[in-house]
């Protein structure tokens, strides 16, 4: 009887023996705490610890350990808790434990602080190592001060600090770069198009034709005197001829064409706008040659041929 009391007493101690708390030496490998600065907080700062906890393997960190976010006491609540595995090296396991705390404490004069220390529990599925990363102290500041330097009322409020001036040069220098490149690309769309004051310039008859041609026929929907229909057409014709450096007649426009091929997108148009130049000027029609070619289809053969002049320069 008594040896089964032994037997079990000794089973009891033994069960025991293996429930009971692992000394954390042998599975923690450290625990290292980073801080802020230590003095010179305020009613309202937020402070940030990190632990650098590293454990032997198989263990890891239970989650469950970990405190909430939530207030601590009158004047410091923890407000995150961010937890980052490291994985594994050789048989360490490592981790980032972050907690971002924030504190309410007025003080009218400096005053040390403590942020309590944290217990956590490490497991490796069957046993449990309880270990603690150490607390923290700080200086905190009151916001005024309480025997004025200065003349006028004590407690006064400090004025806010000025706001540090932002260096803009490197923007300005990129801001003005920019705009002078969009500058110079207006410049060349402009000349190339014949905008503005370039609309002027040498080596672009056909746009100077175009406008002689509007002004010469103002109403194309009405009949045009025979002295206005002329003018339209004697504008094209110097174009053609300025174009092709030498006259131009309804026999050379092969020869035209395959010296300017851009021009034979409208070559009918082209061979029309001789056609009537033909029946007025050697013919006197100018009936016929209003028929041949509408003074609206003669303003609209100008712009197109305008168009093509633009497009092949």
């Amino acid at each position: 009887m008594h040896a089964a009391a032994r037997s079990l007493a000794l089973i009891l101690a033994m069960a025991l023996l293996l429930l009971a708390p692992i000394p954390a030496g042998a599975q923690l490998r450290s625990v290292e705490l980073y801080a802020p600065r230590p003095f010179g907080h305020v009613i309202g700062d937020r402070l940030t610890l990190s632990a650098d906890i590293v454990l032997d393997v198989p263990f890891q960190l239970d989650p469950a350990s970990l405190p909430r976010a939530r207030p601590l006491n009158y004047w410091l609540e923890l407000t995150d808790v961010r937890l980052t595995d490291r994985g594994t090296s050789g048989d360490a396991q490592r981790y980032a434990l972050n907690l971002t705390y924030q504190i309410f404490y007025a003080p009218l004069e400096p005053k040390r602080l403590d942020i309590p220390p944290l217990q956590l529990l490490a497991t490796d599925g069957e046993r449990r190592v309880e270990f603690v990363v150490p607390g923290w102290s700080f200086l905190t500041s009151p916001l005024r001060e309480i025997v004025s330097t200065e003349q006028g009322a004590a407690m006064a409020l400090r004025p806010d600090a000025p706001p540090p001036p932002i260096p803009v040069s490197g923007t300005l220098r990129g801001l003005l770069f920019s705009l002078g490149c969009v500058l110079a690309a207006l410049v060349v769309l402009a000349w190339h198009v014949g905008w503005g004051p370039f609309a002027q310039r040498r080596g672009r008859p056909f746009a100077r034709a175009a406008r002689a041609v509007r002004a010469a026929l103002p109403s194309p929907k009405t009949a045009p005197s025979s002295p206005a229909y002329r003018q339209a057409l004697l504008s094209l014709h110097r174009a053609f001829d300025a174009t092709a450096g030498k006259g131009v007649f309804a026999e050379d426009l092969p020869g035209f064409f395959s010296a300017h091929p851009g021009f034979v997108l409208v070559e009918t148009e082209i061979r029309r706008l001789f056609a009537a130049s033909r029946r007025l000027f050697f013919g006197d029609d100018l009936v016929a040659a209003t028929q041949e070619l509408p003074p609206a289809e003669l303003i609209a053969l100008a712009g197109r041929l305008k168009a093509v002049e633009r497009g092949g320069r």
